[in-house]
């Protein structure tokens, strides 16, 4: 059944504003009653000031006994094939909305606005000044005090915009209009890493990436995820992972942390179009003092030195701060971001209409469990908590709204390498530490190549490496209660899982290795990459992933 918001009020109430904002978030379609009147005029040879479009709504009126507007309305339904709901943006008297309500196959809501007079006079006065001459009611469509009264006792919503802004008002239309999800629609998947970063979290993404509709990301440039797919291999530093791969919606989240030049170089390099990325408008700015001040954190605890962590200090100690700039105030953000609340680029606005629309959401966490601040061994700790809980607060997602947490781990947990490659652990302790000759030998792989593999995708510094920490996963696995675990470089355990396309295939090894990880966590492992593809592989056969997951990922929601 086709829905028909119909909007009554007297001049300046509102009715506009509440048609656009109905628009631009939740894609209503606007009928303006002036935009027809004129173009009767225009037939008719009228000129189209406001007094002659007043007097011709009248004689249309009293030409069709007040039917033409509904006629219209409904003559434009029946042509058109997918038509959005509609918005009438004014209905001015009795016997037009009783046409409206007399429509087969229709459902209408009538939303009445209203105020003071002399609130009403001061938005004449301060919205329309070029119309500030003679009286007010002379200017207003509704002349009689009856359909005034017959507004007010017929509407399904009646709103005094004296006591609400535009954005209010909507919310209470758009809460009458059903316009906001159930909190058990669960429809969020969460994709974290389950150890210290570097667990191939971007390329199981970038693998996940084509069964949902909007894909989120939460962290800053210090966590470059590194991909490889048939377009090739690239790291994401603010995208989420597999957005040139796909067409879904992208979101940065308001807890992001943004270096400005190089999120629009990686735009352009993946040709992401401003109708698919929507940036948060209080997404934090890096700037080139937050690089400078973390230049120490690079030899002391092996930081990246992105400047991430300086600018999340920064947005607690400096919010009185002209330097202080969010995503709003970048100009070369705005086709983004937007200009103006509520922005377009508004991740809890975009998350409200994906979750009514019922669309699948992937949330595409940022370096590790182990790397939490709160969580990891301290001070060998990232800027942000890493872990679900984290994540999920850095989008503004609700814990409700998660329908499965996606923990990714590898069979060999890598720290990232000293600054100057020096012994000891400025990066922090692992507990079984060996070297990748070690582990290259253990699996059947070349040393040399495993060793020119594993370099950090933001700073390409060598990385540390260990055997598998069993205590470590397990209290990843308590923090984050994962419904999955996905297990990522099985070469590692045997060079033979290269080659594997069936579970049954892998190595008796890697397979007693997955049961124990079951009974640890408690959960299944439901994908298991089995090598990462190289630029050197060119052609190769890209089949990578052993996809083993019992629920259906593409499924839009769970009933």
């Amino acid at each position: 059944m086709k829905q028909i918001v119909i909007l009554t009020g007297r001049l300046y109430t509102g009715k506009s504003g509440l048609a656009k904002l109905l628009e631009r978030e939740f894609a209503y379609e606007i009928f303006k009653v002036s935009e027809y009147l004129k173009l009767i005029a225009s037939q008719r040879g009228l000129k189209k000031d406001r007094e002659n479009l007043q007097n011709l709504g009248f004689d249309l009126d009293n030409e069709s006994d007040g039917e033409w507007l509904s006629r219209e309305v409904q003559r434009r339904i029946r042509l058109a094939e997918n038509l959005r709901p509609l918005v009438i943006d004014s209905v001015v008297n009795k016997k037009q909305l009783e046409h409206f309500r007399h429509l087969d196959g229709v459902e209408v809501i009538h939303v009445h606005l209203y105020a003071g007079r002399v609130e009403l006079e001061g938005r004449r006065e301060t919205q329309d000044p070029e119309n500030n001459i003679g009286d007010y009611f002379d200017l207003d469509n509704i002349k009689c005090e009856e359909d005034i009264l017959y507004f007010k006792h017929d509407a399904d919503v009646r709103i005094n915009t004296s006591r609400t802004d535009e954005l209010d008002t909507l919310v209470r239309v758009a809460g009458r209009l059903g316009l906001y999800s159930s909190p058990d629609i669960r429809c969020v998947d969460v994709l974290i890493g389950g150890q210290y970063g570097s667990e191939g979290k971007g390329h199981v993404a970038a693998y996940l990436a084509k069964d949902y509709d909007v894909l989120v990301r939460v962290g800053g440039p210090n966590a470059g995820h590194t991909v490889s797919s048939s377009s090739g291999l690239y790291t994401y530093h603010h995208l989420p992972s597999g957005s040139k791969d796909t067409n879904a919606r992208l979101l940065l989240g308001p807890g992001m942390t943004i270096h400005v030049k190089t999120l629009l170089k990686e735009i352009r390099e993946c040709n992401i179009e401003p109708d698919r990325l929507f940036i948060d408008p209080q997404a934090m700015i890096i700037d080139d003092d937050d690089r400078e001040s973390e230049k120490s954190l690079v030899t002391s605890i092996a930081s990246t030195g992105q400047g991430s962590g300086a600018a999340q200090a920064r947005r607690i100690t400096g919010r009185h701060s002209d330097k202080l700039k969010l995503a709003k105030d970048i100009e070369e953000l705005r086709p983004y971001v937007g200009s103006e609340p509520p922005y377009r680029g508004s991740t809890l606005n975009q998350l409200e209409i994906a979750y009514f629309q019922r669309k699948l959401i992937l949330l595409e966490g940022t370096q590790g469990s182990g790397l939490s601040i709160f969580h990891g061994v301290y001070p060998y700790v990232t800027s942000r908590d890493t872990n679900v809980g984290g994540c999920l607060a850095e989008a503004g997602i609700s814990p409700n709204r998660i329908r499965r947490t996606l923990m990714v781990v590898r069979p060999t947990p890598i720290r990232v390498g000293n600054p100057d490659g020096g012994e000891g652990h400025t990066s922090g302790p692992l507990k079984h530490e060996v070297t990748f000759e070690e582990v290259a030998k253990s699996a059947g792989l070349e040393p040399e190549e495993v060793k020119g593999y594993e370099r950090t995708s933001t700073t390409k510094r060598a990385r540390r490496v260990s055997w598998f920490e069993w205590d470590q996963f397990r209290r990843a696995c308590a923090l984050n209660a994962p419904t999955d675990i996905v297990l990522t470089f099985a070469d590692y355990i045997s060079e033979s899982n290269r080659r594997a396309r069936r579970f049954e295939q892998l190595s008796q090894d890697t397979i007693k290795f997955v049961e124990e990880l079951e009974r640890i966590a408690q959960a299944p492992v439901s994908l298991i990459n089995t090598r990462f593809v190289r630029p050197a592989d060119g052609g190769i056969d890209l089949r990578t992933v052993i996809d083993r997951r019992n629920w259906n990922s593409f499924r839009k929601f769970e009933d």
